[in-house]
């Protein structure tokens, strides 16, 4: 099989390849999206459900061609790629480069580690690749640690940082402002959000894909890198269509502490838009190296529904309920649940220390919110999407200087990339079992500070089941236990039966 880097760096084209070939390049490049069968267009036969990035049996995107290349080993194909070598910068050695670092932190507080030397080198050899870096690695120090060389070394004169939301976008600017000793290189920053004012002269853009999204084609010819932060964010549409404005950035690179699993539809998408996986720092490492806090997760698995109420569910599965339909019943059951609600909010208030409590939907969080603050003495502070980022970062200061502080998040506001150190518990309140979520929402607490030494996950679970049946949210659970289990996290499971006396609660701790 021969293929050939197109002229504009953007695509593979296939010049030579038998039918077999052809073949097999159309089944590894065609993956269907996930829970494909409840999307609308495939349950109205319009839609299959696949998506392929191989166009036409001749065009392949180029961030592709490592994983082509293991296609090709697999089935034992010949392969060339002509012009791929391009791809790379050959000026960069890894000597030279780790002693620039080192060089350029002279003086300085910091000294980066060895692991984020070697990051931040592989993504300016690659130039189009992913990392995959565990909470705390530290992947702000390696990102500046690109921008600094790539102005300094003048092989970008404009560089835009993606981040997912407007904290993010704070956040690195001040680390950003505190990692450029005596201010070595000239960064002059940029922050792009809703109200922003625009200001001339900017070296480095830093902004949400939301507000992003609305600039024109024009705006985006003068970026010669593109960085994306929380990478696996990258199936939002938002971020395809930024990337695909940048044609002119010769340096494109996406970090994440959840890189998606190996062969699935977001990982191809991901390494599509960008290219290889290069650097693995995983939290397991990061916990040996002592980094990062170590990790202790408890299962509680909650029996609480009458009889009647399981039977109803069984029968419904039985009678073959949409497996959607009977999750979302489900879902509903637990979050109305008077029983379940007081048991989850005695743990939580009993348990000493700063608590993040995380939930899915907005009328479960807020009967949390409510009913801790009545009962528990702890300070609670509320925080979903429509919550002001200058209240959130309040809110975390307040956590950062206090000892008994509960903060009520939703998943989608405070999982991911939100950096508060002085978390000591986090109590996951409704099920998930996508492992970006979970990954990311215990790294809120892997943070390092000196008032502990591991973070307490209570993982809250409901067993609705029978003797005929097992429900969803118990199947959550143990998919939720296999990812503790692959990362290596401490875990055990407790049942806990709603008709015992109430001072079980001491054994959770």
């Amino acid at each position: 099989m021969e293929l050939t880097l197109t002229e504009n760096k953007q695509y593979l084209r296939v010049d030579e390849a038998t039918e077999l070939e052809i073949e097999q390049l159309n089944i590894s490049l065609t993956k269907r999206i996930d829970s494909w069968r409840f999307n609308p267009l495939v349950k109205k036969g319009i839609w299959d459900g696949y998506i392929s990035y191989f166009k036409d049996n001749k065009w392949i995107p180029a961030g592709l061609w490592r994983y082509v290349y293991n296609v090709c080993k697999e089935y034992k194909f010949e392969l060339n790629i002509n012009g791929v070598k391009q791809l790379f910068d050959k000026d960069v050695t890894a000597e030279y480069f780790e002693k620039w670092a080192l060089a350029f932190f002279k003086g300085s507080e910091i000294t980066p580690r060895d692991y984020q030397i070697e990051a931040a080198y592989n993504i300016l050899k690659f130039r189009k690749c992913l990392s995959e870096l565990a909470t705390s690695a530290g992947k702000t120090l390696i990102s500046f640690l690109t921008v600094a060389y790539l102005l300094e070394q003048e092989k970008a004169k404009k560089i835009l940082f993606i981040v997912p939301n407007v904290s993010l976008v704070v956040q690195a600017t001040e680390d950003f402002s505190d990692y450029n000793y005596a201010n070595r290189v000239n960064i002059k920053i940029q922050q792009i959000y809703s109200g922003k004012k625009i200001r001339e002269g900017r070296n480095v853009v830093i902004g949400t894909y939301q507000s992003l999204v609305k600039k024109k084609q024009e705006y985006f010819d003068q970026f010669d890198a593109v960085i994306i932060d929380e990478c696996h964010k990258m199936k939002s549409q938002s971020i395809k269509t930024i990337l695909q404005k940048c044609v002119n950035a010769n340096y494109r690179y996406g970090l994440s502490g959840t890189i998606p699993k190996d062969g699935t539809l977001d990982r191809l998408t991901l390494m599509a838009y960008t290219g290889p996986l290069i650097s693995e720092v995983s939290a397991s490492f990061l916990q040996n190296e002592g980094y990062i806090a170590n990790c202790k997760v408890k299962v509680i698995e909650m029996d609480y529904a009458p009889e009647s109420a399981k039977n109803a569910f069984t029968e419904m599965a039985q009678n073959r309920y949409e497996n959607k339909d009977l999750f979302q019943l489900e879902q509903n059951y637990i979050i109305n649940s008077e029983p379940r609600l007081n048991f989850i909010c005695k743990v939580i208030g009993k348990i000493p220390r700063n608590s993040l409590i995380l939930f899915h939907r907005i009328e479960h969080g807020k009967k949390v919110y409510e009913k801790l603050r009545q009962e528990s003495n702890k300070a609670v502070y509320y925080v979903d999407g429509g919550t002001d980022k200058d209240i959130r970062e309040e809110y975390k200061k307040k956590m950062e200087a206090g000892d008994e502080v509960a903060i009520v998040a939703s998943y989608g506001t405070f999982s991911t990339g939100i950096s508060i150190k002085k978390i000591h518990n986090i109590f996951f309140t409704e099920s998930f079992k996508s492992e970006v979520i979970i990954r990311q929402s215990i790294g809120r607490g892997l943070r390092q500070h000196h008032s502990k030494s591991s973070v307490l996950i209570i993982d809250f679970v409901d067993d609705l089941a029978t003797d005929e049946w097992s429900n969803y949210l118990m199947k959550h659970s143990k998919a939720r236990q296999s990812i503790y289990k692959e990362q290596q996290f401490e875990y055990s499971v407790k049942k806990f039966q709603f008709e015992w006396h109430l001072s079980w609660y001491i054994i959770i701790l």
